[in-house]
């Protein structure tokens, strides 16, 4: 059996995330990742340059699955209910996948800004929200009939930010949240997204418009 095949990639990465989030970013050394992982350093070193760049992939992998639960979102002809559902997507993510929701708390983007990575590495961490933006944006026009930055930071505290506190401690901690939180965190959005500062946000940054 092929090398590759006893050790796959998947595996070493879900072993970098184990050393990542039980002990820190500061812990993750080839031969920390290689007890985890139970892959040898050399099958590790063939396949990233580094730990920088292990972790880089690592990064990525955790921003796109989290990234996906929310494009997958059911959608919803009212856009308040389609910023429920993407929030909850975003709390059921966290709570299904712990791990990859401790490691996106632990360190994010800016961690990488000063280590050297392959160049297209590097641009994929640089664009790597270019696949939620577009429809982010476009849930900021449908309810607040403007995408400015006020409108668009709206729908990531309601869609990233709410749900990701409300799971986080208990992803942390490996426990099942109380009755009712998934019901009370879509209550948080309809009324965070209802909130009319936000639209009067977006009214405030438009154009004025001129005479006829």
């Amino acid at each position: 059996m092929a090398r590759s095949e006893l050790h796959p990639e998947s595996a070493i990465l879900d072993g970098a995330r184990r050393v990542v989030v039980e002990s820190g970013a500061r812990a993750a050394t080839i031969a920390s990742i290689a007890a985890a992982s139970g892959a040898p350093s050399g099958s590790i070193y063939h396949r990233f340059g580094s730990v920088d760049e292990l972790l880089a992939r690592l990064w990525l992998r955790a921003v796109r699955r989290s990234q996906q639960a929310v494009l997958s979102a059911a959608a919803d002809e009212d856009p308040c209910e389609q910023a429920v559902n993407c929030a909850l997507a975003t709390y059921d993510f966290c709570l299904a996948e712990p791990e990859d929701a401790r490691l996106l708390s632990a360190f994010g983007s800016a961690h990488f800004a000063a280590v050297m990575l392959p160049r297209a590495l590097s641009e994929d961490i640089a664009h790597v929200n270019d696949a939620i933006q577009g429809p982010i944006r476009d849930l900021a026009r449908r309810l607040y009939g403007r995408a400015s930055a006020e409108t668009v930071d709206a729908i990531l505290l309601a869609v990233v930010d709410l749900p990701y506190g409300g799971a986080r401690r208990h992803a942390e901690a490996a426990t099942a949240p109380p009755p009712g939180r998934r019901e009370r965190l879509a209550d948080s959005v309809r009324a965070s997204v209802a909130n009319t500062s936000h639209a009067r946000a977006a009214a405030d940054t438009s154009p004025p418009k001129r005479d006829r």
